[in-house]
């Protein structure tokens, strides 16, 4: 896969606030947009790629705030609008300021925190806490000043590829936080879930594997910055993250071929925003990827995360599309695509039980493993 397409295919931005609301950030994994940025809000999508800008004391309440870039991160699925507080200058002023929320999968910054878990989401009741915070979180901020082209006024803009390529391969250490990382789930739903009201993206049109792995929320495949994160020895920091396998060339090979034979057939061609392979469809009939590269030895292991992804899309997210869409579909079908054909027919004639498919991908069909519902004939 050549990660410099897929990263042409992604937006950058830049997203700047006061250290104690980055704080809260990294504790909920959640940004927020106020009223007057509803259209931008709208266009952001899943693995959209932001750096994180803290401003100076004049726009913090903070003395001891700088301004300077402190991380990077990637945008997540389920956009939300929040109806409570978070932010500290929302707790103190009582106003729902930034109500259009920004999920994010993964945070790296530039600078060690304490673990999420042992202090409290900054507010006016902890200011000495915070302050101490601040002070790590700023530690190694890099001035705006050695980034030049790097934008800085207001609160949120684009951010040009060029410079982006300057911080996201700089050789500074990075830091990883990833959604929820230790919070305990009482502590979630009390103060990140209230009032939340989930927003859904429209599926995209793709045309080939680079522009599926546009959404991937996740910088892992990219070894540059693999290679620049700080683990420590016994962090709990791990991510079920299926779109990891579209940077593997079997992966992204199999999902392109699925792709060129439907486009063939006159299907569009969608990626949704969470980790499903491929949704294709005409106005008759519907299919519903999941490719796994695998081993015989792992089959049943990647094909039963296949099962419930492909369920649970079918449910919450096609059934969805074809409402929205006045569409009605004669035949839905739900395909696992291995990339080696698995010898293990008693899980096959499982996975066929629930009304699955497993087939291959060919140049002109699908070849059934197992028993074929009908989705040989494209």
């Amino acid at each position: 896969m050549d990660i410099t397409s897929v990263l042409k295919a992604k937006n950058f931005f830049r997203f700047t606030g006061p250290p104690e609301h980055w704080l809260t950030a990294v504790k909920y994994m959640t940004w927020g947009l106020n009223r007057n940025r509803k259209e931008e809000w709208a266009k952001l999508r899943s693995g959209d790629i932001f750096f994180i800008h803290s401003t100076g004391s004049q726009h913090s309440a903070f003395k001891n705030a700088k301004s300077g870039i402190i991380g990077l991160g990637v945008i997540g699925p389920d956009f939300s609008i929040k109806k409570s507080l978070l932010w500290f200058d929302e707790v103190r002023t009582n106003k729902n300021t930034w109500p259009f929320l920004i999920p994010l999968s993964e945070i790296y910054l530039f600078s060690k925190l304490p673990p999420v878990n042992t202090w409290e989401n900054p507010s006016p009741r902890n200011i000495d806490t915070t302050t101490k915070l601040i002070n790590l979180l700023l530690e190694n901020s890099i001035p705006l000043s050695q980034i030049p082209g790097f934008p800085w006024m207001g609160s949120f803009s684009g951010v040009k590829s060029e410079v982006a390529n300057k911080i996201l391969f700089d050789k500074k250490p990075l830091y990883p936080y990833t959604a929820f990382e230790e919070l305990k789930e009482s502590e979630v739903d009390q103060t990140y879930n209230i009032g939340r009201t989930i927003d859904k993206r429209q599926f995209e049109k793709i045309n080939s594997a680079t522009e599926a792995l546009r959404y991937a929320d996740t910088l892992e495949f990219i070894d540059k910055v693999e290679s620049r994160v700080i683990r420590e020895p016994t962090s709990q920091y791990v991510r079920d993250n299926e779109l990891l396998d579209l940077a593997n060339s079997t992966h992204s090979s199999i999902l392109q071929q699925l792709i060129d034979l439907f486009q063939k057939h006159g299907y569009d061609t969608l990626r949704g925003h969470k980790s499903i392979d491929l949704f294709a469809h005409n106005k008759n009939s519907a299919f519903i990827f999941e490719v796994k590269s695998n081993e015989n030895r792992n089959f049943r292991s990647q094909a039963r995360k296949g099962i419930a992804q492909l369920f649970e899309y079918e449910y919450f997210d096609v059934q969805k599309f074809a409402e929205d869409n006045n569409l009605v579909f004669d035949q839905k079908h739900k395909l696992i695509v291995p990339s080696q054909t698995p010898k293990d027919t008693r899980y096959v004639e499982f996975i066929n039980s629930l009304k699955i498919g497993v087939a291959m991908a060919g140049e002109d069909n699908l070849k059934p493993v197992g028993t074929d519902f009908g989705f040989s004939k494209i």
